[in-house]
């Protein structure tokens, strides 16, 4: 697996072995610059051998660890009978990434960087300009200038140094749209002084959270780790988080279900923002919601796309399959671009509308709900009179629209909670309005969605199969735990969907889904099942996380291993919220 670095702009992929596989440039929704991790012969990447006596050895028989509440990267390899040590980060805001490596052990030797570029996900050839002491890399769109202040011997597609243990050589990697921005980027740069700022601004984030305690040192990690990654997939400029920084990479390895997730959907951008307000970061909380509250569209569907660039806008959202590339594990097509942005979905405003409700529940901020109002009601009326219609579902099945009940709960939920926002800004009329219709939502659902032959809430109102998505139902508090109808529900979706202590989404796919296994967790912490809910906790943060605590989007229990794009923000910002539910909030 990886370790993954960014900067609020884009972010690298670093290997155990210390070789760089994944960057887009200059931002995360850019054509690839590296893409090994979806072609090891084809994708490119940045590696690192030792050159003694005319022998090249590859490193090997790597370890990596994040340095404590941070970003920054630490990977040790044993290249030969020495130690490398580097230090991987991308300074916040700026157009850099610094690799410092730290090299001791008996010998002297040559250490060689080799540097395969395969520009736009190798469908375009770069052009390479060999600098004083570096190498300056083009593609129409993408500069990507390597620097380093030791001397070096470069070739167009190597730089090598003389190494002398111990020694320390710090190499630059600075990008832009063109060569003039990645030149501009290298100027002024000092490795020691941004270490200490990156390493201070990464705690100070870190240190504007709630602590947490009575968590093991081990969930206390992950628990850290998970704020870090949804900081670590935010855009900066504009408060857009991504699914997942990555495209392609397999839900089932050698099948076609292969995703790009590095746009932002609506659902995942308001997850994220309650939890990050449940976690007290209520800044970047905040900042998501205002996103999402800028792309409110002014007539029709508030939100008619399900997901949009990090800009706001379609860009980049047209899908198609790349052929240039293998894929991951040969899983083909990789695919750029989602098809899904073409879908309806009608729960993503009663998402947006929980966001906001959560938001102000625990900053106590109801001058955002006031500032905000208008958008708010723009959106809880459009649900009021369209909460009928058919749609794709949150699972984005590619087939036709039905009646899901997880939409329809979402749509109670715009009413319900549009309600007691109204409520709290003095909107009396509107909160009596949008209450009773919220009412007439629930009594819809529990006469259309409910299978008796089941003994549980269906997928839809069309199709009576098992779905962990009816779970939204108790975690909405639409009908009570105490209700039958929702414990006969959570019986019959963990008997027929568990997996392994998990949960699927739903019979037809075979892994465990940790979005829905979070569900599960939260579920049962309203039931007073602790200790089955920090059995499924557990079970998530060993299984479907890599060593360094990246969670993945699925676990395949048969061969043990994670897949779907990783990270994976649905999966960090439930273990977020299942980790301050079992610390009693709710």
């Amino acid at each position: 697996m990886y370790g993954v670095v960014g900067n609020g702009e884009t972010c690298a992929f670093i290997s155990i072995f210390s070789s760089l596989d994944w960057l887009c440039l200059p931002r995360f929704d850019s054509p690839t610059m590296f893409a090994r991790a979806l072609d090891s012969v084809n994708g490119g990447s940045i590696t690192l051998s030792r050159e003694q006596a005319g022998t090249s050895t590859p490193f090997e028989r790597g370890e990596q660890r994040y340095l404590e509440d941070t970003n920054l990267l630490e990977t040790t390899s044993l290249v030969g009978a020495d130690t490398a040590r580097a230090i991987d980060f991308m300074p916040f805001g700026k157009h850099k990434l610094w690799r410092i490596l730290g090299v001791s052990g008996p010998d002297n030797f040559k250490l060689v960087l080799d540097v395969d570029p395969r520009p736009d996900y190798n469908r375009s050839k770069p052009t390479i300009n060999i600098l004083d002491n570096g190498l300056m890399i083009c593609s129409p769109g993408q500069a990507l200038m390597i620097t380093c202040s030791e001397k070096a011997v470069v070739k167009k597609k190597s730089i090598t140094f003389d190494v002398q243990p111990p020694m320390t050589i710090p190499l630059l990697l600075t990008y832009g749209s063109t060569p003039e921005e990645a030149r501009k980027a290298a100027a002024s740069s000092n490795y020691e002084r941004e270490y200490q700022a990156d390493l201070k601004l990464w705690r100070n984030y870190t240190a504007c959270a709630f602590p947490v305690f009575d968590l093991s040192p081990r969930m206390h990690y992950y628990y850290m780790r998970s704020l870090l990654v949804l900081k670590l997939l935010m855009y900066d400029r504009s408060g857009a988080i991504l699914a997942a920084p990555t495209t392609s990479f397999p839900e089932i390895v050698g099948e076609d279900k292969n995703w790009d997730y590095r746009f932002c959907w609506v659902r995942d951008g308001a997850y994220s923002a309650e939890a990050l307000a449940l976690a007290g970061l209520f800044g970047d909380s905040r900042q998501i919601i205002d996103f999402l509250l800028s792309i409110v569209q002014p007539e029709g569907k508030p939100y008619p796309y399900p997901l949009v660039s990090i800009y706001g806008d379609l860009t980049g959202t047209e899908e198609e399959e790349v052929d240039t590339l293998a894929g991951f594990g040969n899983s083909r097509p990789v695919r750029i671009g989602n098809k899904a942005v073409d879908q309806k979905q009608n729960d993503l405003e009663g998402e947006v509308i929980h966001a906001i409700y959560t938001l102000n529940k625990y900053s106590g901020c109801a001058g955002y709900v006031e500032e905000n109002f208008l958008a708010i009601e723009r959106i809880v009326e459009h649900v009021a009179g369209h909460w009928r219609e058919k749609d794709a579902g949150i699972w984005e099945f590619r087939r036709q629209y039905m009646d899901y009940v997880h939409s329809k709960t979402m749509c109670w939920a715009a009413l319900e909670y549009g309600a007691r926002l109204a409520t709290l800004v003095d909107r009396r009329h509107l909160a009596s309005k949008w209450g009773l219709e919220a009412e007439k939502v629930k009594v819809d659902i529990v006469k259309n969605g409910w299978s008796e032959k089941r003994k549980c809430f269906k997928r839809a109102y069309e199709d009576d199969a098992y779905d962990a998505s009816v779970l939204a139902i108790p975690l909405m508090n639409m009908l009570p735990m105490e209700d039958p109808m929702v414990r006969m529900t959570i019986k019959s979706i963990t008997d027929n969907l568990g997996t392994g202590g998990l949960l699927k989404r739903f019979a037809e796919e075979p892994n465990a889904f940790m979005l829905s296994s979070l569900w599960l967790a939260q579920v049962l912490m309203k039931r007073g099942k602790t200790v089955n809910a920090l059995d499924i906790i557990n079970r998530a943060a060993r299984y479907a996380s890599s060593d360094l605590g990246l969670f993945a989007e699925e676990y395949d229990m048969y061969y043990q291993r994670l897949v779907g794009n990783i990270p994976q923000s649905f999966s960090h910002e439930e273990f977020v919220k299942s980790i301050n539910y079992l610390l009693g909030k709710e």
